[in-house]
């Protein structure tokens, strides 16, 4: 018997060393939460103190990119108000009865003799205009068998450079220049 009461005492060693570790262990664990727990209501509380500091420059950053955003979408419309009145102004200008006389001073004031005419593939019959005619004689240029790839207005084909007098650049270049304004559009 004396080998059971041996094996009995070895058993009943390890289980109070298991035992002692486990309290041991457990203690450890207790600390080590208890720790985490007091380190993370010190963080969350920083967290909060920051959050509520940063609080009113988010809110002005957001408000900022707000008022942006509605300056853009403001811009974006009033180009397309200019843009549509820009593409009025094309057909009104060459609907008029006094655009061959457009055409005609713009000859009379740009052209040096011995320059061809170049119209607009849509203004073919514009050079046969009594005004035009005349200006284009009295310029002693004369009309070029080509027809530009442009809305209106013409190009001044000359010996040493040529004179581009299209509707789509002089409008533009009002457009840009700001002589018309979005406020004038709308009347």
């Amino acid at each position: 018997m004396a080998k059971q009461e041996l094996l009995d005492k070895i058993l009943s060693d390890a289980r109070s060393r298991a035992e002692e570790i486990r309290a041991e262990a457990k203690a450890k664990a207790d600390a080590l939460l208890t720790a985490a727990a007091e380190e993370r209501a010190a963080l969350l509380a920083n967290v909060r103190k920051v959050s509520a500091a940063s609080a009113p420059d988010v809110l002005k950053r957001a408000r900022a990119m707000a008022e942006l955003e509605v300056r853009k979408v403001h811009l974006a419309r009033k180009q397309e108000v200019l843009s549509e009145a820009y593409e009025k102004a094309f057909g009104t200008i060459t609907a008029d009865k006094r655009y061959p006389s457009l055409l005609a001073n713009m000859i009379t004031a740009a052209a040096e003799a011995g320059d061809e005419v170049i119209f607009a593939a849509t203004d073919a019959k514009q050079s046969e205009k009594k005004d035009v005619l005349a200006a284009m004689k009295d310029k002693n240029v004369t009309a070029g068998k080509e027809k530009g790839a442009f809305r209106g207005g013409i190009v001044l084909r000359g010996k040493a450079c040529d004179k581009n007098l299209t509707l789509e650049l002089e409008l533009e270049s009002l457009r840009s220049s700001g002589q018309v304004k979005y406020e004038d559009i709308l009347g």
